[in-house]
């Protein structure tokens, strides 16, 4: 018995899981500079406008680098309101690098771009570079 509870728990948690990657958000779009000439290379850095949720590792906070293209892409961000920004390029990963201190987002955050995303929203933009 303790068994099929078992497997009941993991096949739920598994749903559960395949649902908010299914219903998160995307914003996607192209980089600027100020004379509306297309960039190819930059770092678009995506964070909550709630500074509670700016951690490290935190589902709200995502660095994103272009594709070959020219376009960036953050998917299965959780709903909410976020601060949107294209910078020079950013040294870092993911979960590392200056771009997430909390210094760095406060400062950033007076010239990002606000967006509102909803479940499953795909949100497409143009941003200009912010030096």
């Amino acid at each position: 018995m303790r068994a099929a509870l078992r497997i009941v728990v993991c096949l739920v948690a598994l749903l559960n899981v395949r649902a908010l990657a299914q219903e998160g958000a995307t914003i996607s779009g192209h980089v600027t500079d100020s004379t509306a000439t297309p960039i190819g290379r930059y770092s678009v850095i995506v964070f909550a406008t709630d500074r509670s949720k700016w951690s490290t590792a935190s589902r709200f906070l995502r660095l994103a680098r272009p594709a070959e293209d020219g376009s960036f892409e953050v998917a299965s961000l959780p709903p909410g309101e976020y601060w949107v920004a294209a910078v020079d390029p950013v040294d870092g990963t993911d979960v590392s690098g200056d771009w997430l201190k909390p210094e760095s987002l406060e400062k950033l955050s007076f010239r990002a771009r606000r967006v509102t995303l909803a479940e499953r929203e795909r949100h497409m933009t143009v941003l200009r570079l912010i030096r």
